[in-house]
């Protein structure tokens, strides 16, 4: 399994976390890195979306520009699978400042973040889920995943 350089930022302690994840359990579920994106395809996007994305967010992106965790657990987009996503035609009951960035749990909720407030949301089916920082989104992930698949990770 390929895995980038885990950087040193914010998110150092959460990265390592999922890594060390990935590897327990990659026999048993998917797990996939993708290489880092740079500054250049960053301002891309946000062009793109006219939006400026969240720091923590962009620094997560340098570090896997889109990720595969537990299967269906979490899929997050690539910088280009966002910008498709963007420009699909959304569903007229779908918040229109909502960004969706992946797929969560593998039943159609989403993860966005809002262009107008700059936070995170689980939705799914009208429902909404709040999260400040994408800190907060990747601890609130790690919890889910070591929750199902704790047996798994208590072998050695």
């Amino acid at each position: 399994m390929f895995i980038p350089k885990i950087p040193e930022n914010n998110l150092k302690f959460q990265l390592e976390d999922l890594v060390n994840i990935a590897q327990k359990l990659e026999k048993i579920k998917k797990y996939e890195f993708n290489n880092p994106t740079n500054d250049e395809e960053l301002k891309i996007l946000e062009t793109r979306l006219d939006f400026i994305l969240p720091d923590e967010y962009k620094d997560f992106l340098r570090f896997s520009n889109g990720l595969i965790l537990n299967g269906s657990t979490a899929e997050f987009f690539s910088i280009e699978e966002i910008i498709k996503f963007y420009e699909k035609k959304k569903a007229t009951d779908f918040p229109s400042d909502y960004i969706v960035i992946a797929f969560l749990i593998g039943d159609g909720e989403v993860l966005c973040v809002s262009s107008e407030t700059g936070k995170f949301i689980r939705y799914f089916d009208g429902e909404e889920e709040f999260f400040d920082t994408f800190k907060d989104v990747l601890e609130n992930i790690i919890e889910h995943i070591k929750t199902i698949e704790e047996d798994y990770l208590l072998e050695d």
